[in-house]
Formats: structure tokens, sequence, C-alpha cells
């Protein structure tokens, strides 16, 4: 039966079922390099956060500004993971990327869940040296091209983005932690389970397939037409399948409780608690960036995304499909 025949349900569902064969084919062709980077970045996010824990017995502030690097830190590994199976798009704006990626990152719990020693890892709060560090870090990035001497210099851009990913990720930290945030949350405790759905079900979603579109060079105005090309239906259901997806650590967790059996919380599911959550959840993450990395890849044409749409086979001249960057469907142009 032709794609044009099918009802929308069932074009749906073979569109689903062949983006889950692309996200497949890319785990099985590049899982040693994407499982490495996986694992490099949830080792250099939890590197980050030890060295703040050491940086903040010498000075509280030292650690806050240490400590907001640790979402960069993983995020640069995802955005390597990106770029080895779409390698043909261009470079993105790392402080764009992290955008988006530190709703996730925050909406998450930090992806691993625990801390390796709870003890020693305190959360960072909306104190006096926090605020100091926030503050600080914003003035610094508004006088630097005030400053043409140091904003002229050749490493000026590194520090720039430095001082980016510092401010943003430290305000993002905060706020989640904020006292306000948390009356807020507690005010809201009635109808709570309605903004945590809408959080998992919509927003972190959202955010990844922004992650992964960003990632790949995606001018951040032109995110819209990814959904435009692949369709909302497919769109809808890729958010699924990430919500499913990120559920895989929590299920890893149990599996490993069942086989383990029961052990003393205190001597020995504390102290692996974090090791066991940061390994899940960078399988989790590593599944996930194979989904995201197909659904950008389908949304950029390289696969048939509407109903009748011509594939590879029927380019003939090889000169792409559409017009001015239109598609074609049943060998006509469709309006943009």
């Amino acid at each position: 039966m032709s794609s044009s025949k099918l009802s929308p349900v069932q074009q749906t569902a073979a569109d689903v079922l062949q983006l889950v064969r692309s996200a497949g084919a890319k785990l099985a062709e590049h899982w040693p390099t994407l499982l490495a980077l996986t694992f490099a970045g949830f080792t250099a996010k939890l590197a980050t956060v030890k060295l703040a824990v050491l940086a903040s017995g010498i000075a509280w502030a030292a650690g806050v500004f240490v400590h907001a690097f640790a979402p960069a830190a993983l995020l640069a590994t995802i955005l390597l993971m990106f770029r080895k199976m779409l390698p043909s798009r261009s470079w993105p704006t790392f402080t764009v990327v992290l955008v988006p990626f530190l709703l996730i990152y925050i909406s998450t719990n930090h992806f691993d869940g625990y801390s390796v020693n709870p003890a020693l890892e305190p959360q960072v709060t909306m104190d006096v040296a926090a605020a100091s560090v926030l503050i600080g870090a914003i003035l610094l990035r508004w006088l630097m091209p005030l400053w043409a001497a140091v904003n002229d210099q050749p490493w000026a851009a590194y520090v720039r983005m430095g001082l980016d990913i510092c401010w943003m990720s430290l305000l993002a930290l905060t706020i989640a932690t904020h006292p306000l945030s948390r009356l807020i949350a507690d005010l809201a405790e009635p109808v709570s389970w309605v903004f945590s759905t809408a959080l998992m079900v919509i927003i972190v979603p959202v955010a990844w397939l922004a992650v992964g579109a960003l990632a790949t060079g995606v001018n951040p105005l032109e995110t819209p037409d990814l959904v435009r090309r692949v369709g909302l239906p497919l769109t809808l259901a890729t958010s699924l399948l990430i919500v499913v997806v990120q559920l895989i650590p929590l299920l890893l967790w149990q599996i490993e409780r069942l086989i383990l059996g029961a052990r003393d919380p205190e001597t020995f599911w504390l102290p692996l608690s974090g090791i066991f959550g940061a390994v899940n959840s960078a399988i989790g993450v590593f599944l996930l960036v194979c989904l995201v990395a197909a659904f950008v890849e389908r949304s950029s044409g390289g696969q048939p995304g509407i109903g009748g749409q011509r594939g590879g086979a029927h380019d003939a001249d090889g000169d792409g499909f559409g017009f001015g960057g239109r598609d074609e469907q049943d060998g006509h142009l469709i309006g943009v």
C-alpha cells in the first residue's frame, strides 16, 4: 500500500516506526563512540562538582563559580554526540544550546538524580555569596565590550563565553532552589501534579528537540520549520517516545535493586546510589540523543517526512526536492 493511501493514523505509525529504526541504526553504527562520550560527559560533570566542593573549602563563592560550569561540561559532550551522527551541520553557538539544556538539566534533577556524597555536595542556593558571583559575572560580561584593550584580545571570546555560561547556569540553578520557588511550589501543592506532568510530558521533550536542532546548527528562528516539515503528529509521537525513554533510568534502578536484593541503606545503598544513578542516567541520555538525532535528520528532509513526499530514489536530477526550500508532494510543490 502506497503512503498516499494510508490513513493519518497508519501514516503516523509508519513514520514513528521509521524514526525508531533510524535511531536504532545510528545507535548500532556509532555506539562505541557515543557511549564513550556519554560516560565522559557524566564524568566531567561529576568531576566539576567535586572540584566545586574543593573550591568551596577555600571560599564558598569560588565553589559556586566552579559549580556553575557543571551543566556545560555535560552539554559539551552531548554536542559532540550530535556532531558524530550529523557531521555535515554547522557548529552552533554554545550558549544558545545551553538555554534549553539548562531547562532539562534542572527539571530532571541534574540527570544523575543523586549526589555521590550528599554530605559534601550542598545544593547551590541564592545566598549572598552566590548572588555576588552572579552579579559579578553579569557585570564583567557587560563591561568587557567597553574595555577595548581586553575585548579585542584573541582569548576574549572564550572569557565572554565562560562568563555567559556562569551567569546563565547560576541563574537557572538558583531560581530552581530559591525560597520563593519553594513557596510557590507549596502554594500549588493541590494541583502540583498538573505542573509536573506538563513539565515532564511537554516542556522537557520540547527542550530535548530544541537542543538537538540547535546542536546541529539550526537557526533558532527556523526551529518551527522542523515541526512543519516533519508534521505535528510525528512531533507529538517523538515527544511521547522521549517521555518513555526518560523512564529507563528508573527502570534500571529497580532492576538493580531486584538483582542485588535487600541491603543496608546506610552502608550499601547510599554510597552506591550516586554511581548507579549517574550510570543509569548516562544510558538514558545515550538513547535520547540517538532518538533526537533521528528526528532532526528527518526534519531536515533527509528522509520523507510528509505523506506522499518523494524519497531520494525519486530525485532523478539529484538537485534535492522542492524549489526555494519548499517540499514536494506527489509531484507538486507544497506552499510555504
